[in-house]
């Protein structure tokens, strides 16, 4: 089965900067997505895809990120008929140039419908990692991951097209937790999940250092971990237990303790 396609979402970064984009825009058909607020990168966003011969998709506006995938999907399912997988991007993820064709032949001898690779920062596993009772935990190897327990980030994630025509991403999550929650789905239809033995690096967002970026993520986070826990008690504690780390993290990180009743 052959990797057809990449979706790829870019918010207000100009799309010759994406390492992701720079890699596969020759190897693959690349559906760009883009939620920039400045109309002027998406002008010229648009301008470069297409002259890579890729495909632009305008948001027109910061939409959220499980809009931007579940309409460059429908695109894609209005364009491909034939059996085919896609590849899930963050727009800063490193990956190999090789990184396509080793996937491809581990996919050869390992059928399954959605494949993952490893991903670090440095040296740390952020995927794939385990969920339980909705507790997301890192791993410090691939032991401890079973088919029950099993969660994982988007980056690099590689999804057969068939999969979106029972499931697609939670739009009513803007940013968090939408890879947990898509996997989550899986899991509930019983789609099959293989760990690839491919690592790539991310660039991820909890270790940045911007203290303004860092707060507006905050109250992302809390919203969307609201929606994604739901109403039972024993969730609520987590959710609030996960938050009140997140707010200690940047106490300790920003030196400021003014944001535990602040954010």
């Amino acid at each position: 089965m052959r990797i057809g396609y990449g979706i790829l979402v870019i918010y207000n970064h100009p799309i010759e900067k994406s390492s992701s984009y720079v890699t596969f825009k020759d190897q693959l058909s690349v559906i760009v997505a883009d939620n920039s607020t400045n109309e002027e990168i998406r002008k010229r966003n648009q301008k470069q895809v297409e002259k890579d011969g890729n495909v632009y998709l305008d948001m027109k506006g910061n939409q959220g990120l499980s809009k931007a995938y579940n309409q460059a999907i429908s695109l894609l399912q209005q364009k491909e008929q034939k059996p085919c997988f896609v590849m899930i991007m963050d727009d800063d993820t490193l990956f190999g140039n090789d990184f396509l064709n080793k996937a491809a032949q581990e996919m050869q001898s390992v059928q399954a419908d959605v494949y993952v690779p490893i991903v670090k920062a440095k040296e740390q596993i952020l995927s794939p990692c385990t969920i339980h009772r909705g507790r997301v935990k890192a791993i410090h190897d691939l032991s401890s991951i079973t088919r029950e327990n099993i969660t994982a980030i988007n980056s690099g994630m590689i999804v057969s097209l068939d999969v979106y025509q029972k499931i697609r991403y939670n739009e009513n999550l803007f940013l968090e937790y939408i890879d947990h929650d898509f996997i989550r789905q899986l899991k509930n239809h019983q789609y099959s999940i293989h760990i690839l033995n491919q690592q790539i690096q991310q660039n991820f967002s909890v270790f940045e250092n911007d203290k303004a970026s860092a707060k507006t993520r905050f109250s992302i986070l809390k919203k969307d971990l609201h929606v994604f826990y739901g109403k039972s008690l024993s969730q609520h504690f987590l959710y609030k237990s996960i938050l009140w780390k997140r707010k200690l993290r940047a106490v300790i990180q920003y030196k400021d303790l003014s944001i535990v009743w602040k954010w």
